[in-house]
């Protein structure tokens, strides 16, 4: 049965208050994906991954693990050669879950368009940050419902695509999961749902510092471009990952904005210097809270973090031991909302915490403070000063 697309609604800017309105156009235009799979009878959720490096491989099998109804079905990567390792890691792992002929294995630039045209329900979007705006907006256009690495962006106007992708992904009863998986953690849930009831009283600060060694490298091909060794280390490249203060810090941040109420901040002011390796932010809300984090390089390739949050009567610490539950309690929950047809809406937390990551990172590039309305209202040449930032 051919799956019903939504039809593209004009994109208002995002107001200060709330930049991810449902548009009622879309909702007009578009069913749900469960809806449609219930009318043809069928159980199975397929499946498709875009960029198939290891956490799309991992988010891979973490469906299939979620969901035994989970077939996945399609593939795409830039490179071939990644596309074919993650093939054969899912043959082991997800075994007959993993139901992929070579026809639906999409290898170039356009491999995402391959993915959404095979006919599946599902996308793990993971491919480098750079290309998260474009992939989302086609995955929303396709009718099919989505799971977005994080950070969505690398920019404003990036991460404004995105927000207005997924204003229509809501209108149409699309599920939308984010890669924020801090916030399925049952621990760290608890302790924020102890902090926003008052339990130590009302929070001033949050800190949120790292240190962190340098991204994986790939080593060099003999033969290849040095344009396809640059994409295949895009962590090393901050036009293509946002810098690490974004692309990794982005976590901290949100659970920092979770703590404090899930609210932008007002301002966010340098306190690095633009031409540093480390980024330094102090982020100022309306109330008189402040968010200070950082990201350091470790020389030696050790790695600490310090996470915070000091109230008018105590304190909290965010750091709690690593759980790898995480990731498969986030994929679970995404499987659940497609097999129920309610659907998940992790749209306003992964855009809301991309952008405070860019804006911490242009403030720091500036050497000035940058406010929310600023980012709201970016254009591309903004877009363009962020991507050629050395942080």
């Amino acid at each position: 049965m051919p799956r019903s697309k939504p039809q593209p609604s004009p994109c208002l800017h995002p107001s200060r208050r709330e930049f991810l309105a449902a548009s009622a156009a879309g909702l007009a235009a578009a069913g749900s994906a469960s809806a449609l799979r219930a009318e043809a009878g069928d159980t199975v959720i397929r499946l498709g991954i875009v960029g198939c490096g290891g956490r799309g491989t991992g988010a891979a099998i973490q469906a299939a693990a979620a969901d035994p109804a989970v077939r996945i079905v399609a593939l795409g990567d830039v490179f071939a050669d990644q596309l074919d390792s993650s093939a054969h890691v899912l043959a082991r792992d997800a075994a007959a879950q993993f139901s992929c002929p070579s026809n639906a294995r999409f290898v170039g630039p356009d491999c995402h368009l391959s993915v959404l045209d095979a006919g599946v329900d599902a996308v793990v979007i993971a491919a480098p940050p750079y290309l998260r705006p474009l992939h989302v907006e086609a995955a929303v256009a396709a009718g099919v419902h989505v799971f977005c690495e994080t950070p969505a962006a690398i920019d404003p106007a990036g991460a404004s695509r995105v927000a207005h992708a997924l204003a229509r992904a809501r209108a149409a009863g699309l599920s939308v999961a984010s890669g924020l998986h801090s916030r399925r953690d049952p621990s760290l849930a608890s302790l924020v749902a102890d902090v926003r009831a008052g339990g130590i009283g009302r929070p001033v600060s949050v800190a949120a510092h790292a240190t962190w060694g340098g991204p994986w490298k790939v080593a060099a091909r003999p033969s290849s471009a040095a344009a396809e060794e640059r994409l295949r280390n895009w962590a090393s490249h901050g036009s293509l990952s946002g810098g690490p203060f974004v692309e990794r810090h982005v976590h901290a941040i949100d659970r920092a904005l979770w703590v404090l109420g899930d609210r932008a901040p007002a301002v966010a002011e340098p306190l690095s210097p633009a031409d540093g390796g480390d980024v330094a932010v102090c982020y100022r809300f309306e109330d008189g809270a402040e968010l200070n984090a950082s990201h350091v390089p470790s020389v030696r390739g050790s790695a600490a973090m310090r996470e915070a949050v000091v109230g008018t009567h105590g304190a909290r610490d965010l750091v709690l031991p690593a759980d790898g539950r995480r990731f498969q309690a986030t994929m679970d929950a995404f499987l659940r909302s497609i097999r129920g047809g309610s659907a998940l809406d992790d749209a306003e937390i992964l855009v809301r915490g991309s952008l405070v990551a860019i804006m911490g990172r242009l403030a720091v590039a500036r050497g000035r403070a940058v406010c929310w309305p600023e980012m709201l209202a970016a254009t591309p040449p903004l877009s363009q000063v962020a991507m050629s930032a050395k942080v």
